[in-house]
């Protein structure tokens, strides 16, 4: 038997979180989203339901995840909202980290501009420019460009 959560989510989150996880993600501690998940959940402790006052407004797709009842009861089943938005921003974190270094590597080894390259990530993902824009992309890039840059043995 199998318990199902559905996280919040943005919807180009959702389209990213499907495309590396699939539609029927079964949560497991032998990948990278499945250890950050297991790490948040808790059992049912009535002194932790609070609100948490998070702009959550963009989050208005959940993508599921299906827990085996076993697991469930050794790692818990509830997941509060201050995790919600832990997990949301490590995931935003990492698919903005994974693009910019595709980015600075496409222009270094191949001369690919890099809004050509953001572009084409966002174009492989499905993902509109109503659900993350190319030019929040870019300023953040600009941004975050030099640091990651100097991390890189490129």
């Amino acid at each position: 038997m199998n318990i199902t959560i559905n996280l919040p989510v943005s919807p180009a989150i959702k389209k990213y979180l499907t495309t590396r996880l699939g539609n029927n993600y079964h949560l497991t501690n032998n990948d990278w989203f499945g250890i950050i998940f297991l790490n948040m959940l808790e059992n049912k402790n009535n002194k932790y339901y609070e609100f948490i006052g998070k702009k959550t407004t963009n989050r208005i797709e959940t993508f599921p995840i299906t827990i085996s009842l076993s697991m469930a009861d050794k790692n818990g089943f509830i997941i509060r909202a201050k995790h919600e938005t832990q997990i949301n921003k490590i995931i935003d974190d990492v698919f903005r980290q994974d693009m910019y270094i595709q980015a600075l590597i496409n222009k270094k080894e191949y001369g690919i501009e890099y809004q050509t390259s953001l572009s084409n990530i966002l174009d492989a993902y499905d993902i509109t420019d109503e659900e993350l824009t190319i030019d929040s992309l870019k300023r953040d890039f600009i941004r975050k460009r030099a640091d990651i840059e100097s991390k890189l043995f490129i």
